[in-house]
């Protein structure tokens, strides 16, 4: 956060705002709610939304949770963890309540949309931690994209101008010097990899 506070300073400051905000509103926690609402709306059922606020509660509010412990503590630099390894033992945690939050999702029979975002999430999460082991991966260009291939499989073309958020967060986060191009580009292929095998197999 001081990080990205001093770039505002540093670079032209409406560009660097404009960057900052961008990356504050398409943070992965904030996408991922997103996109497990799109699925409780779609599926509309209170049976359906109870688990939709299961999913949410066990794979984005816990690992928040201790992603915010730690940045209290001083042992993170800020909530999006620029650190590579920083990032390492909050991804371990989040490979944890995805697999509790599969496992239970299956043994109740829940709903087949919620089944499907419940396997990519473990999927996306243990590949993210061997990613991050070794190099540094956008998550939030994941997200988005998730996020939008997802909306463009429910609702059609009216869900396309939603998929420019994702050169917007890449962009946000290339100028606010968290990621690379390469870094962004990555998560964009990572989140199409996982996500349209995922539908094929459950949509």
């Amino acid at each position: 956060m001081l990080k990205e506070i001093a770039q505002v300073e540093v670079a032209p400051p409406r560009l660097a705002q404009l960057a900052y905000w961008i990356s504050q509103i398409g943070s992965p926690p904030l996408t991922g709610v997103v996109t497990a609402f799109l699925i409780g709306f779609t599926i509309s059922t209170p049976p359906a939304w109870r688990w939709t606020w299961f999913y949410i509660t066990l794979t984005i509010l816990v690992p928040c949770a201790y992603i915010i412990w730690l940045v209290r503590a001083g042992k993170a630099v800020d909530f999006h963890l620029p650190n590579r390894e920083q990032r390492i033992r909050p991804l371990q945690l989040s490979v944890v309540t995805a697999i509790i939050t599969w496992l239970v999702l299956y043994q109740v029979a829940a709903p087949r949309l919620l089944q499907m975002l419940a396997t990519v999430n473990v999927v996306q999460t243990a590949i993210f931690l061997l990613i991050t082991l070794h190099w540094k991966i956008s998550l939030h260009c994941t997200a988005a994209t998730i996020l939008s291939e997802l909306a463009f499989a429910l609702f059609g073309a009216s869900a396309a101008p939603l998929t420019m958020s994702i050169p917007l967060i890449a962009w946000s986060r290339v100028h606010l010097e968290r990621h690379t191009v390469a870094q962004t580009v990555g998560g964009v292929l990572l989140g199409v990899g996982i996500l349209t095998p995922a539908l094929l197999m459950y949509w």
